[in-house]
C-alpha cells in the first residue's frame, strides 16, 4: 500500500526522513533516481526512537565513490538499517528472482524523492510460487535440524515452536496471496489458511497460544506438537506446486 505524504508521521520521524533525503541528494546529486521509504517506518504510530528506518535507494549507477560517501554519511544515522541498493534495470530483471521481496516493498511505502518504482508492478504468479516453495522446502529442512538441538529442554522447544512459525507467517501471508485471497490479521490467519489449503489449524493454533502467553504445554505435549506441525508443514510443501491462481499477482494502489 503506497502512503502519500510524510504528513501522517511524527515530527521526529518526518524531520529525520528529510534530513536523511537532503543528505542523500548531496553525496549523490543526479546519480539518485528515486528514495523510497517502506516498510514499519511508514506508519504512524512509528517511534523512531525505539525503530529503524528501511529505504529503497535507487541510483543510475552504483559505484564506489557512492559507496564510500554513503558509508561516512551512514555514520550520521545510526537509526537507520543498511539501504537496499538498486538500479532501475536490477528492478527489472530481478522481479522473477525476488517477487516476495518486492511485494513486501509494497505492503507499505512511502515516495520521498522521485519516481515511484514500485507502483504497477506485476509478479508472475509461477515466479511467486517457485520462490514460496523454495523457502518453504529450505524452512522446513532446518526445523527438522533445529529440534535434534531442542528435544532436551522445555524452554528450547517452546522458543523452536513459536519463532518457527513467526518465520513461516510472511509465507503464509504470501500463500494467501498467490491464491488471491485478502490477507487478514495473524490471529484469524490460520483458519483461513489452513482451509485453503486443506491443512489441520489445531498446531498452529496452539503454538500460537504459547507465543501469546495462553498455551502451556509439557515437555511430552510440545514434542507432539512439534510433530504435527511438522507434518502439516511437509503436507503445505508438498502441495504447492497444484495451485493454480490467476496469472498475475498484482498490488493494487490504493
Amino acid at each position: 500500500m503506497k502512503e502519500e505524504g510524510l504528513s501522517h508521521l511524527t515530527k521526529r520521524a518526518r524531520n529525520r526522513v528529510e534530513r536523511y533525503r537532503d543528505m542523500l541528494k548531496e553525496i549523490t546529486g543526479k546519480n539518485l533516481v528515486s528514495l523510497i521509504l517502506y516498510g514499519n517506518a511508514t506508519l504512524s504510530h512509528f517511534d523512531p526512537t525505539t525503530g529503524k528506518f528501511n529505504f529503497l535507494i535507487v541510483l543510475k549507477e552504483i559505484d564506489v565513490d557512492f559507496l564510500r560517501n554513503y558509508a561516512r554519511m551512514m555514520k550520521r544515522f545510526r537509526n537507520t538499517s543498511s539501504p537496499l541498493l538498486l538500479t532501475p534495470d536490477m528492478i527489472k530483471s530481478s522481479l522473477d528472482i525476488f517477487p516476495i521481496e518486492f511485494l513486501s516493498l509494497k505492503d507499505s511505502y512511502i515516495v520521498i524523492y522521485g519516481k515511484d518504482f514500485l507502483e504497477g508492478i506485476d509478479i508472475r504468479f509461477e515466479d511467486l510460487r517457485y520462490e514460496i516453495e523454495q523457502q518453504i522446502k529450505r524452512r522446513l529442512f532446518n526445523l527438522q535440524k533445529e529440534f535434534l538441538f531442542s528435544i532436551e529442554r522445555k524452554t528450547d522447544l517452546e522458543q523452536l515452536l513459536t519463532t518457527s512459525l513467526i518465520s513461516f507467517v510472511p509465507l503464509f501471508k504470501n500463500i494467501l496471496r498467490l491464491i488471491n485471497i485478502e490477507c487478514p490479521l495473524e490471529g484469524t490467519m490460520f483458519r483461513e489458511f489452513c482451509d485453503d489449503l486443506h491443512l489441520n489449524p489445531e498446531p498452529f493454533f496452539a503454538i500460537w497460544s504459547i507465543k501469546t502467553g495462553r498455551g502451556r504445554f509439557t515437555k511430552e505435549a510440545l514434542i507432539k506438537l512439534f510433530g504435527e506441525f511438522l507434518k502439516e508443514i511437509e503436507t503445505l510443501a508438498s502441495s504447492l506446486d497444484r495451485v493454480t491462481p490467476a496469472n498475475t499477482c498484482r498490488h493494487e494502489k490504493t
